[in-house]
């Protein structure tokens, strides 16, 4: 693979101040039915003379009545125990309300009020990938996810249980662009050794975002800040390292001193944890309903894979391992498997 292709590819995932690798009736059975047969033995009847062989009375042919009599005996079934459960409801938060005031951009956010009337949760699909959705009043609203590199018009998403579309606008949006001088030019330019370990920890990090989307109980949103700290780097930023041009920023970089602990934004599961070219120490976060959140650059992780985490528990420390210039947390979002602007979400 060239290697330029690998190193922009990669890019998309990373942050460049600190680089971020960026579910007929049934029928009859076919099977046939088999009748018992009782055991014959078989006689030549040219040998015996026809009188041997007595017409036997035959036994009268019971026939059903067709009106079937009461069981003395009748169980009682109680229905309730056959009623389904429905599965839980996650409510909208009110402090989400604004997000339907604000324009949908590439990098943000589609407020989609949805006409379903159901008890359960509507299937709410764009891009092949299942959106938030959550209980509105006596509806429900879907909050999907724009792709940074969106083209602008009319986009729609489909509910896959009844082949409804909801149609939205997407409009323009400047980003601001940003230039960066880095020492460590393999961290711009990295060698052969180093794309090879970047192409698999691009796959590692592609499948962590892209965790299945889960049932929740109560809405994975909003989020809050994971440290408190100056927004050093804003999302969407058009980057340039040492004249060179890379990917836009997926992430917003808040910076704060060495140790200073990072928190949970959200309750979930810790999907993954590892040690990256671009990212350095990180924790990825699953919420729920395709809620993914990533946190870059640490300086000590303090969670493992598998382990369920509570809103506000440290989760590690800040640092400036991976491509950085100074001690801060990338902080990434992904809705839908969409990377987008966190701080909509706070």
């Amino acid at each position: 693979m060239p290697k330029k292709f690998l190193i922009i590819g990669v890019g998309a995932l990373t942050c460049v101040s600190c680089a971020i690798a960026p579910m007929t009736p049934p029928q009859p059975s076919s099977v046939p039915i088999i009748e018992r047969q009782e055991k014959v033995t078989r006689i030549d009847e040219r040998q015996i003379p026809a009188e041997s062989f007595p017409v036997k009375p035959q036994p009268p042919v019971a026939v059903p009545s067709p009106i079937a009599e009461p069981s003395p005996m009748v169980a009682t079934i109680d229905k309730r125990q056959f009623t389904p459960i429905p599965p839980p409801v996650a409510w909208l938060p009110t402090s989400l309300l604004s997000l339907r005031n604000i324009s949908t951009v590439p990098g943000g956010i589609a407020w989609i009020t949805l006409s379903s009337q159901s008890d359960t949760s509507p299937k709410i699909m764009y891009q092949k990938h299942r959106a938030v959705v959550l209980r509105h009043g006596h509806g429900w609203v879907a909050i999907v996810g724009v792709p940074l590199d969106a083209k602008l018009g009319q986009h729609s998403v489909i509910d896959q249980e009844t082949g409804e579309r909801y149609s939205f606008r997407v409009k323009h949006k400047k980003y601001k662009t940003q230039r960066l001088r880095i020492k460590n030019k393999r961290k711009v330019n990295p060698n052969r050794r180093d794309l090879q370990r970047i192409e698999r920890e691009y796959l590692e990090i592609k499948a962590a975002l892209a965790t299945p989307w889960k049932t929740t109980s109560t809405s994975p949103l909003p989020l809050i800040l994971p440290v408190q700290g100056r927004f050093s780097s804003p999302f969407g930023l058009n980057r340039y390292f040492n004249g060179q041009r890379r990917n836009p920023h997926k992430g917003l970089d808040i910076a704060a001193r060495q140790g200073t602990p990072i928190i949970a934004a959200a309750a979930g599961k810790v999907i993954n944890t590892g040690h990256y070219f671009f990212t350095g120490k990180t924790v990825f976060i699953d919420h729920g309903q395709g809620v993914v959140t990533l946190y870059g650059h640490m300086n000590k992780i303090l969670v493992s894979p598998g382990e369920i985490v509570e809103k506000r528990q440290i989760i590690g420390r800040v640092g400036k391992t991976g491509r950085a210039t100074g001690p801060h947390l990338h902080w990434g979002v992904s809705l839908n498997n969409t990377m987008i602007d966190p701080i909509l979400l706070k």
